[in-house]
């Protein structure tokens, strides 16, 4: 027969309400009692909570991914980091509590504190994220795949954003294009400050400012109600329209882009270049191939796993540590160069 707490206070010769004290630490006992409790739960195998391994040191070998499923997610973004951080964690030998809730702060409070879970992964980060604001209070180390303002009392792992945006400029100006439009992302991870959506932009407008570029911003959406055809008629009418797309939306906007352009007589790369930025195209269907700086879960999760475990099982001290990933360019031939002559050809007919 399985032990059960009255076995285990029977065989301490202490009360069932000590021994509850003794596991969960939520009374101060003596030591000597504890030690009675613990040996008597050693001798009849009682399986404790997990408080009780605590006490005698023994980790979950779990670990907690904050993931708030929210409205507007997007898929394939959402599965990549949560499927690359559960074969980190496996290969790791840990498994993964996903926490889904929208009450993220008091859920990650519940499994650290209740020692469910030895370490906290936070995914699809905001600027102003309350969960890497708090994470200095959980009593487990705390990893963010993103950039926060405030991130004392976590380690951040992310792409180098700011840097994708100055490198996207860059790009595009040393092939010869002067005017861009920057095809924007749903209006709501704006207004709830995704971090990496807000950072590449601030950057990529302040890049363009310097090298003299324009950037002509589309107008303000939510994907369910883009006017594609709307979008390619006001910016690509005149003969005076931008020569290439910084792309930030995903698969579903951009492909219906790509088809009224192709329908408006105009081709990629030939006519329109497309550069995207912060996509995840392995992970979506597109109508054709485009040269991207993706976001990069397996090898973001990778390191932020790694950062976890010689925290739980090392003691590395790794609050408010920071590292960033320069971005990577996937070359996929939707990017053309523009000659000289092209050039001065359309600052004639301006």
């Amino acid at each position: 027969m399985v032990a059960g707490i009255k076995d285990v206070a029977r065989e301490a010769g202490v009360s069932v309400s000590t021994v509850s004290y003794a596991l969960s630490g939520k009374r101060s006992i003596s030591t000597k009692t504890a030690d009675k409790v613990m040996a008597a739960v050693e001798k009849l195998g009682y399986t404790p909570d997990a408080s009780a391994r605590k006490m005698r040191g023994i980790r979950s070998q779990v670990i907690a991914l904050s993931a708030p499923i929210r409205g507007d997610i997007n898929q394939a973004k959402y599965n990549a980091y949560f499927l690359h951080t559960a074969w980190a964690a496996r290969n790791a030998g840990y498994d993964v509590l996903l926490l889904t809730g929208p009450d993220a702060v008091n859920d990650i409070r519940r499994v650290t504190q209740s020692n469910l879970v030895d370490g906290v992964v936070l995914l699809d980060v905001e600027q102003d994220d309350e969960r890497a604001a708090a994470s200095g209070n959980f009593s487990k180390p705390c990893v963010a795949i993103g950039y926060p303002s405030v991130h004392e009392g976590c380690a951040c792992i992310d792409i180098d954003f700011a840097e994708a945006g100055r490198k996207a400029v860059d790009l595009l100006f040393d092939k010869g294009h002067r005017k861009v439009v920057f095809l924007r992302n749903n209006e709501s991870d704006y207004e709830r400050s995704s971090g990496y959506v807000v950072i590449f932009r601030e950057s990529m407008l302040a890049r363009a400012k310097e090298r003299g570029m324009t950037v002509v911003e589309s107008s303000r959406y939510e994907d369910d109600r883009f006017d594609a055809t709307r979008f390619v008629r006001e910016t690509f009418a005149d003969e005076n329209r931008p020569t290439a797309i910084i792309n930030q939306a995903n698969a579903n906007v951009l492909n219906r882009v790509l088809q009224e352009l192709s329908g408006a007589g105009l081709s990629v790369p030939e006519d329109i270049s497309v550069l995207s930025c912060g996509t995840y195209f392995d992970g979506e269907l597109m109508s054709r191939p485009i040269t991207e700086m993706p976001v990069m879960p397996e090898k973001l999760c990778s390191q932020a796993m790694g950062l976890l475990v010689s925290a739980i099982e090392e003691g590395a001290k790794i609050k408010g540590d920071v590292e960033l990933e320069a971005p990577a360019v996937k070359l996929r031939g939707s990017v053309a160069e523009i000659s000289p002559g092209e050039r001065a050809l359309k600052v004639a007919s301006r």
